[in-house]
């Protein structure tokens, strides 16, 4: 037997792989800017095609009587190598002997909702960290004022960076990715609220929203990176805060994941028959701690695929809004 199936004789439990599978804790949106994509080995190579041969006109008459003309292009590759993340949680003995079979489910159920939300934290915090590098997009300027000045500019700001990946690459941008604390100043702005809104009105009258943002930009999505987390060791006072950093990146993704498709980035995931894939694996009772575990995990790797394809405005000495 290969270690891949000695590996996965445990019991998966069909109902908490889907309380897992179906189960997102409020505020996570990595999974919307590095889309998944499933891959059938644990580590390879994808093609990058040269845009500079796609985006050349070619001459496409044909004479009479002769072949078409051949055409070629240039291409590149990267690659990837996909993790395996997981954690498990256990009941012990004395607890399942002393539950009634409602509140053991009920546990069980909560005990995975937990698992899941650090594996979903883990890969928020990864993607946030690739999407704020600098190195990881096409362009970039700092933001000093913070949008918090009645001399800020954000939706011309916002227009700047739409238009450099426009213009730089053929592809317009279709997501805008907000850090928390820009998006409250964005949407608190004088100039946001004047134009989405009501120009007519003092102030522009209430803060705007996300949808009202993707409309006026003409993109299909705004998200904001709501997620927050504890940066205190275990054991000390709870310190908490935002995953995602002060910027605003405007972006192109695909409207439907795909390896022959351009992307800012991509989640490649390991998907074949007997590996987890957010699966809760029931491992066997373990008599040397009179107790059974049960472990949730994944294969992925999140890769920046097209870096050229982002553009970033960076916060520089924000003030808190």
């Amino acid at each position: 037997m290969s270690d891949i199936g000695q590996a996965r004789t445990v019991h998966v439990d069909q109902h908490l792989s889907n309380v897992a599978i179906n189960y997102k804790m409020s505020g996570f949106i990595a999974d919307q800017i590095a889309p998944i994509v499933s891959v059938d080995k644990q580590t390879n190579t994808f093609i990058e095609w040269t845009q500079a041969d796609i985006f050349r006109r070619e001459d496409t008459k044909r004479s009479p009587l002769t072949e078409a003309k051949r055409i070629s292009w240039s291409v590149s590759s990267q690659s990837y190598l996909c993790q395996n993340y997981a954690l498990k949680t256990g009941i012990s003995l004395e607890a399942r002997s002393n539950m009634d079979a409602a509140f053991a489910r009920q546990w069980e159920e909560g005990a995975v909702m937990r698992v899941t939300d650090a594996l979903l934290l883990d890969w928020e915090t990864r993607v946030a960290s690739l999407a704020e590098n600098t190195g990881n997009v096409g362009s970039n300027f700092n933001v000093h004022s913070a949008w918090t000045s009645s001399g800020a500019l954000p939706v011309n700001d916002l227009h700047t960076a739409i238009d450099n990946v426009r213009y730089s690459t053929g592809y317009t941008p279709n997501t805008i990715l907000f850090g928390s604390r820009p998006w409250d100043y964005f949407r608190r702005h004088w100039q946001t609220k004047s134009i989405l809104n009501n120009p007519n009105m003092l102030l522009g009258g209430q803060q705007v929203t996300q949808d009202a943002v993707a409309r006026y930009f003409g993109v299909d999505k705004v998200l904001v990176g709501l997620a927050m987390n504890n940066t205190a060791a275990k054991g000390q006072s709870l310190v908490v805060a935002p995953v995602w950093g002060d910027h605003v990146t405007v972006y192109f993704a695909p409207p439907v994941p795909s390896m022959q498709l351009p992307s800012w980035m991509y989640s490649f995931r390991w998907t074949v028959p007997g590996l987890p894939n957010l699966q809760v694996e029931r491992l066997p009772y373990d008599a040397k701690i009179k107790g059974q575990d049960s472990e949730v995990g994944y294969y992925q790797d999140e890769r920046v695929t097209a870096s050229r394809l982002a553009f970033q405005l960076r916060f520089t000495g924000s003030a808190q809004a």
